[in-house]
């Protein structure tokens, strides 16, 4: 209460000495009559005094009392009310003005607080922070540090104040703190960062502060990046060296230089072998060699680690790494030093598989190269490839015109002799190796028999690639076996002729005189009826057919036997034209339909049937035949099924019906001449066993092959090919390619 009432008394003092004063100031001046204009400075002074320390409201009042002054005194009254209001005046401008720099103050104050307070902040945060920061000038002399940075340089907090930047550094990295802070002073670069050493691996960064000639200085402990950036450097080192070696043992050196420089062992070492790390008792290699897995020894002055190669999950060799230091690995160390070891041993598998690829092709070119048998490489498309030398020797060409002038007519050759013996044409898709014999002229003109011997060699996928064909001289087996052969073959034909003869001469005795006996029998029955009269119209007609009918199946018995002789004389010729086979299929689906009703015809014929070249009267004959065949054997009410496709450069024909079927002792003489089934149901039926024998001897003539498959009660399928037209072989063979 007292201090309340002390404070009362101070506040109505200082608020009432400004009217004390004026008044002593008016009582001097009324004791003195002086003029007003004498006191007004002072009247002046006491406003100015209140309104600098005191609020509006007070400096109002001080200056109306000095007004009221002046008027008082007054002896010309206007001069004296001016006076009273330039006090009135300046008491209100000072009051606002004083009142605006106390607003003013006040803010400012605030905002010096507010600074204060950043500033605290900022320091403390300085100091919290795990960050060495600095603040340098432009010298290079550090103004503040935290205690991260001095820890970080191992000096006193206060020691590092005024040393220089470059003192954080060791060596020859003291030179390049000099010089960034060089380029920094000329404003050549704004920000530096580099790599220190200082008892360890610091990362330091040096940033120019804008506008100010301070640099801001930040230090870290790079140890964990600089061990991540060398084992991902020496991860690239080893993966580099694997893609650029040929070998493993080219490797290896470089490999051990990659672990040693990159990750700072003192000396590496590759064990290729269990044996030599059991002689020399490395106990730790023995150890990775029995578990396949990374271990490490860590001592006070010594460290070791052992890693595994794998080769195909198996332990190929061990790298081992020795410091002479302490070296503790971390999870990121095994797991790199664990992939190089798998990648070391497939790149070890890998240059072994491709080692015995090299020596494998460097023996085969030799034999190919040395071989006495001729060997030629015949590309998928029928180019020949390269030739051997024996080859080449052997037909006295060198390689070009083999390729461009004896190639293509060997093949030629060769096709033509595998046409003669049923085989496959030399693009038709060899895989049997089988042989046949040419005869080809060499470049001294010389005629040489050659025993050409082709095996396709499939690619990757099992499609045909390459043809290779063995070529041997067999001229002078093949004279002398020719010789042979003709002297056994003569006396064989000549027992076989006999013989043949002698069956065919009963063969055809029985027969013909069976189906002349027939068709004549029924010929002069139907005759004498006709003569003795007494029939109708009708009955003649009939009976008039029927004697046709017998007297053309004796013609056409007399025609086959003619066309059997004319083919086996060699006097039988083949008109080749163009044919479409597709259109004597339906023709002769179209003629059988007209001529029987008791079973039922269906095609499967492929639209896209290249065009072949034969003698389309005789094809006709074939397709009629074995259709005609085909309906005879089939009971009513059967299937005759006729299809046709593409079979490399032929057409294959097919004619299958659900008939009688050939019993499997059988099968095999069915194209001989006069040979019929004997067996079963098929006795009954007429003929002469010569049709067969035809229509084998036309597919011959014309290249192809004619076949049968059967059994008993499910019918027979007859099966024969013809030579595509060139241009439609060569078109189908661009297809297929």
């Amino acid at each position: 209460m007292v201090q309340g009432y002390v404070s009362w008394t101070r506040v109505l003092v200082r608020r009432a000495t400004p009217f004390a004063v004026i008044a002593a100031v008016f009582a001097v001046q009324a004791l003195a009559t002086a003029p007003p204009v004498i006191a007004f400075p002072l009247y002046l002074a006491v406003v100015l005094v209140v309104a600098l320390q005191q609020d509006l409201a007070e400096s109002l009042a001080v200056a109306a009392a000095g007004a009221v002054a002046l008027v008082i005194q007054a002896d010309d009254l206007a001069p004296d009310i001016l006076l009273g209001a330039v006090l009135i005046g300046v008491a209100l401008s000072m009051g606002w003005l004083t009142v605006r720099a106390r607003a003013a103050n006040l803010l400012t104050q605030r905002r010096i607080d507010d600074l204060t307070a950043a500033a605290q902040e900022l320091r403390t945060t300085f100091e919290s922070v795990d960050v060495g920061l600095g603040l340098s000038d432009f010298d290079g002399r550090f103004v503040q540090v935290n205690s991260a940075l001095a820890r970080l340089v191992g000096r006193a907090q206060d020691s590092l104040v005024g040393a220089g930047v470059a003192e954080i550094a060791d060596g020859e990295d003291r030179e390049a703190i000099v010089d960034a802070l060089e380029m920094l002073r000329r404003g050549d670069v704004s920000r530096w960062r580099g790599l220190l050493t200082h008892g360890r691996t610091l990362s330091v960064s040096l940033a120019r502060v804008p506008d100010r000639q301070v640099l801001v200085v930040q230090a870290g402990d790079a140890t964990d990046e600089v061990r991540a950036n060398a084992l991902r450097d020496c991860a690239a080192a080893v993966h580099q060296i694997v893609l650029d070696s040929a070998g493993v043992d080219q490797a290896m050196p470089a490999l051990l230089e990659a672990f040693r420089h990159h990750l700072g062992w003192t000396a590496t070492r590759y064990w290729s072998s269990r044996a030599i790390a059991v002689t020399e008792r490395n106990e730790l290699v023995t150890r990775v060699w029995q578990s396949g897995v990374l271990a490490a020894e860590v001592q006070a002055e010594h460290s070791s680690v052992a890693v595994p190669v794998i080769d195909a999950g198996e332990v190929a060799g061990v790298i081992e790494l020795t410091a002479n230091e302490t070296k503790a690995l971390k999870d990121d160390d095994v797991a790199m030093l664990t992939m190089a070891g798998v990648e070391i041993g497939q790149f070890r598998r890998r240059s072994e598989i491709t080692t015995a690829l090299r020596r494998s092709e460097a023996d085969h070119r030799a034999i190919f190269e040395r071989s006495p048998i001729g060997i030629a490489r015949i590309g998928g498309d029928g180019e020949l490839v390269e030739a051997n030398p024996a080859l080449l020797h052997m037909l006295e060409h060198d390689a070009e015109t083999m390729r461009n002038t004896a190639w293509p007519d060997m093949m030629r050759a060769y096709d033509q002799a595998a046409t003669r013996h049923g085989k496959a044409m030399f693009l038709a898709g060899i895989t049997d190796g089988s042989s046949v014999q040419v005869r080809a002229a060499t470049g001294g003109g010389k005629w040489l028999w050659l025993q050409l011997t082709a095996t396709s060699i499939p690619d990757a996928n099992g499609r045909p690639e390459h043809v290779l064909l063995m070529i041997e001289d067999v001229t002078a087996v093949r004279e002398t076996s020719d010789k042979l052969a003709e002297a056994l073959e003569a006396q064989r034909a000549a027992i076989a002729n006999l013989e043949k003869h002698d069956q065919t001469k009963s063969e055809f005795l029985s027969i013909v005189s069976h189906e002349f006996r027939t068709a004549l029998t029924g010929i002069q029955g139907f005759s004498e009826l006709i003569r003795d009269g007494g029939l109708e119209p009708d009955e003649v007609r009939a009976y008039g057919g029927y004697i046709f009918n017998d007297a053309d199946r004796v013609n056409r018995l007399i025609g086959d036997m003619l066309d059997l002789d004319r083919m086996e004389s060699g006097r039988m010729t083949m008109r080749a034209t163009d044919v479409d086979i597709n259109d004597i299929l339906m023709e002769s689906i179209a003629r059988a339909s007209s001529s029987t009703v008791t079973v039922e015809f269906k095609s499967d014929l492929d639209p896209r049937l290249p065009i072949v070249a034969g003698d389309r009267d005789r094809l006709i004959q074939v397709i009629s035949n074995l259709v005609n065949n085909a309906v005879k054997y089939s009971p009513e009410g059967g299937t005759v099924t006729l299809t046709s496709r593409v079979e490399g450069r032929y057409a294959l024909v097919s004619v299958t019906d659900t008939g009688l079927g050939i019993p499997a002792d059988e099968i095999g003489h069915v194209f001989e001449r006069f040979r019929r089934v004997r067996s079963g149901a098929a006795q009954s039926i007429p003929g002469t066993g010569l049709g067969l024998t035809i229509v084998k001897q036309i597919v011959e003539m014309h290249g192809g092959k004619i076949w049968v498959e059967s059994a008993v009660g499910h019918g027979s399928s007859f099966h024969f090919t013809i030579p595509l037209a060139p241009e439609g072989a060569a078109a189908l063979h661009l297809r297929h390619g």
